[in-house]
């Protein structure tokens, strides 16, 4: 009896078998395969998927858009006057003055001379007064060339002995934005800016460039940039913080893909999922570049035309981890 019971429990253990074999088989038209193939040479992962699946896959043309090249910053409205700027302006005209004022004295004290009971050490201290002068103008010229002043601004402020003010119309409002040291070779006087406050979202100011200083914080390794923003509300006020963007050039076309086509794998890497007869779908990788409106500029990986699966990668990514199907 014991013997007999082992027979039919090794029987019944066989029929489920088959059967488990046989709807295997009968279900391998809605199961999706994975082309896995020696390890050595294989260089693309692919998935294969069936009918069903495919519908339930967004594809679409890789296309062009038209991506501006763009810098960000964080910074801050300002008051009208530069403080750092009316300040060494101000040291800028005193030296100047002080120079002045040496020289002639040393010229007089020189065309005077013994005959006239001018001693030579009232001369030598003259001298030296005017050799200090020029120092400390030196100095001063340096303090506001640092700050963005041209030769011929500095020397202009020297002969009129007066500030150098910028034109500011009433309507009008100044930001200065602190730019990362790579990126400080690209921003030019001049250049667009556009200016975001949190104190009115979705509200963007447009601007220029007006000033770039010619140092870097050695602290935070970024320059210093001044632009001025048209404010026909007067909205704007000193100290609010300030998300900057300069138009460093562009528009230049390029691929382009939407967000939702990209995959970011686990080490970090950017990838997509495209296809030619939208049954095999092949992985990507990607270099990408700009973002605007939704869409990733390719660098590399992509070529226009392609057929992309912009919705669903990530379905595809899953399927790729699969175990591989008997």
């Amino acid at each position: 009896m014991k013997l007999a019971h082992v027979v039919v429990v090794a029987l019944a253990l066989a029929g489920i078998s088959q059967t488990a074999c046989d709807q295997g088989h009968a279900g391998a038209t809605t199961t999706p395969s994975i082309i896995h193939s020696n390890p050595a040479a294989q260089t693309v992962p692919t998935v294969e998927l069936t009918e069903a699946q495919q519908n339930a896959i967004k594809v679409e043309p890789v296309g062009t858009y038209p991506f501006l090249v763009e810098r960000t910053a964080v910074g801050s409205i300002a008051f009208d006057e530069d403080l750092p700027i009316v300040q060494a302006e101000s040291t800028l005209i005193g030296a100047a003055a002080t120079f002045a004022l040496t020289g002639k004295e040393l010229v007089r004290l020189q065309g005077l001379g013994e005959a006239n009971g001018i001693a030579q050490k009232d001369v030598d201290q003259a001298n030296a007064d005017h050799q200090t002068a020029a120092a400390a103008l030196r100095a001063a010229r340096d303090a506001v060339r640092t700050l963005g002043k041209t030769e011929a601004q500095i020397d202009r402020i020297i002969a009129a002995g007066r500030f150098d003010r910028d034109a500011v119309h009433s309507s009008g409002k100044w930001v200065v934005a602190n730019i990362s040291e790579s990126d400080s070779p690209l921003v030019r006087v001049g250049q667009t800016v556009a200016v975001k406050v949190t104190a009115f979202p979705g509200r963007v100011y447009l601007g220029r460039v007006a000033r770039i200083y010619t140092t870097v914080d050695p602290d935070t390794h970024r320059m210093t940039a001044r632009a001025q923003v048209s404010d026909a509300r007067d909205e704007l006020r000193p100290g609010m913080l300030a998300d900057v963007t300069v138009r460093i050039g562009g528009p230049v076309d390029s691929p382009a893909v939407p967000a939702t086509a990209i995959v970011r794998e686990g080490d970090g890497t950017m990838v997509a999922w495209v296809t030619s007869d939208r049954h095999y779908f092949l992985q990507r990788p990607l270099k990408l570049g700009l973002q605007a409106d939704g869409r990733y500029q390719v660098l590399e990986g992509l070529r226009p035309g392609e057929l992309l699966a912009v919705d669903g990668g990530v379905f595809l990514s899953n399927l790729l981890e699969a175990p591989p199907s008997d």
